[in-house]
């Protein structure tokens, strides 16, 4: 494994994990920055809502048998996709064994594995439905990852993900989005998308509802000003996407 991809996982453990994190989360295995439906919600509940978002773009005309949770954290989304889909196998993937460890021991109903979403080595034409909450601006690279859930999503099958643009990584963590990630308009993120073998079904853009909820929570209810405001001023857009593989 390289230092680079070392480096990524040992921050991005530290941080997950940390006390500190895991009480901002309500003690909950989720990780993202939620959709804030009122101002009152606890984070947990806006994560929840956030993951319900993603689950309610599922267009599908039969269940999906066989679904991926791309970077799974520590698995709260990946067991919101097994109840909403009891009778499919799904498969959590993350980059990190401790984060795959902390899952394995809180949903021990759910299947979990330790691989890079930049390198799958699932067989093509496998899942029904790929699902990836907040986590494809962090992978080596975004482009490349693209093309890996092209090639194990069946044809007819979905994608559907949150993405995050920054206009800089600092208060997110440098070290946390790789350079090539960094797209400087919401028009060039387009212009991936379209370049991709994919067929762009829908596209929201839910900044406000969720990055800026976020922000406002921090702020109001735990004091964290200067983040919030740096995380305001870093964001070009949060948005959500459904994506078909062509039959």
């Amino acid at each position: 494994m390289t230092t680079a991809k070392n480096y990524f996982i040992n921050n991005y453990d530290d941080m997950i994990l940390s006390p500190v994190m895991r009480e901002l989360y309500n003690d909950s295995a989720f990780y993202n920055v939620g959709y804030w439906e009122h101002s009152n919600m606890l984070l947990k509940e806006a994560c929840q809502a956030l993951m319900e978002k993603h689950l309610d773009l599922i267009n599908l005309t039969t269940a999906p048998i066989t679904i991926l949770d791309v970077g799974c954290g520590l698995g709260a989304t990946t067991n919101a996709i097994q109840r909403k889909f009891p009778n499919a196998k799904v498969t959590g993937i993350n980059i990190s064994s401790r984060q795959i460890s902390y899952a394995q021991q809180q949903y021990p109903n759910c299947y979990f594995k330790v691989m890079d979403a930049a390198q799958l080595s699932f067989p093509e034409n496998h899942f029904d439905l790929i699902i990836s909450v907040e986590a494809v601006f962090h992978f080596h690279t975004r482009e490349t990852f693209l093309a890996e859930a092209y090639k194990v999503l069946k044809k007819g099958g979905e994608f559907i993900f949150s993405d995050v643009l920054l206009y800089d990584s600092h208060w997110v963590g440098n070290w946390s989005v790789p350079k090539e990630n960094m797209l400087t308009s919401l028009e060039s993120y387009q212009n991936l998308i379209l370049r991709t073998s994919f067929q762009l079904d829908l596209l929201q853009n839910i900044t406000k509802e969720s990055w800026m909820g976020f922000c406002k929570h921090i702020r109001d209810k735990r004091q964290m000003k200067d983040l919030a405001e740096g995380l305001e001023q870093s964001i070009i857009a949060y948005l959500l996407l459904r994506l078909k593989k062509p039959n």
